[in-house]
């Protein structure tokens, strides 16, 4: 969290490749491999800098089929799944990998699963690869060797540079996490090392407990007896008060937010009193 902004001139050091070549010896790879590659996008930005390669926007068996039925070695899944909630980016990952498999094993070809998202680290990450990574292995016999997460994107001057991912604004390198990417409300982070990004990411979330009951009461205090959660108490009491309850729901969400970027898991509830 402490890396500072650097001159952008550090990116000359570094000498690329001939694209050429590159481009060469990827078709001399590709040719030679049986693998169908499924990248899995998760908005609509990425599909849009593509070309020659189908997008599925939908990941039926169906589709699937027609996937694996192509010439192209790859093609992709538009799952818009950066605008899901948790559970339903859990719900859509587990069919997609389902439907992969029915689709893979009729054709008889083995398959590699990509995930794209945000150059800026926004998105259900790690979340989303280990649901695939979970699903995959439950399905064969082999186990996933490791993961690369590889964020850039030379064109919005998105570099990584000794683990740590800088945004480029002018002739400065700037940390990720010291920009208004970091701070976007449900994806949010404060940290620009990459091993950083991925605890922070598995660490944040929110428990909401609403109804005030014996049972929720219950649960919430049993909650209680986990130190890794936070606790912020919503005074639902405000109510009553003209205005009050707002600037008490703008207080809470500002905890909420702050506490979630450092990686803190936040449990939220009401006052366990009723109003009379």
């Amino acid at each position: 969290m402490n890396e500072k902004k650097i001159s952008a001139d550090i990116l000359n050091k570094y000498q690329l490749p001939k694209r050429e070549q590159v481009d060469k010896l990827l078709a001399e790879e590709a040719e030679k491999s049986s693998l169908k590659i499924i990248v899995l996008d998760d908005d609509p930005t990425g599909v849009q800098t593509v070309h020659d390669v189908s997008v599925y926007t939908d990941w039926s068996v169906e589709s699937m089929r027609e996937g694996f039925a192509e010439k192209n070695k790859l093609f992709f899944v538009l799952t818009n799944s950066r605008g899901f909630t948790e559970e339903e980016t859990i719900k859509a990952h587990r069919e997609i990998v389902n439907n992969v498999e029915i689709a893979a094993s009729e054709a008889n070809m083995k398959y590699c699963i990509m995930n794209r998202s945000d150059s800026t680290l926004r998105g259900h990450f790690p979340l989303e690869t280990r649901i695939v990574k979970e699903e995959m292995e439950k399905r064969n016999s082999w186990k996933v060797d490791g993961e690369i997460l590889c964020p850039y994107f030379k064109e919005g001057g998105r570099f990584t540079l000794n683990n740590v991912h800088y945004v480029k604004y002018g002739d400065e390198l700037v940390p990720a996490g010291q920009t208004e990417f970091a701070k976007d409300e449900t994806f949010g982070y404060t940290s620009s090392n990459l091993c950083e990004v991925r605890k922070e990411s598995e660490a944040g979330g929110i428990i909401v407990v609403g109804s005030h009951t014996a049972k929720t009461t219950a649960q919430l205090n049993e909650l209680k007896n986990i130190s890794d959660i936070t606790f912020i108490e919503l005074n639902s009491d405000l109510v009553l008060e003209e205005g009050k309850l707002e600037e008490e729901t703008k207080r809470v969400l500002g905890m909420i937010q702050d506490l979630i970027r450092k990686g803190t898991t936040v449990c939220v509830s009401t006052k366990r009193a009723l109003l009379k």
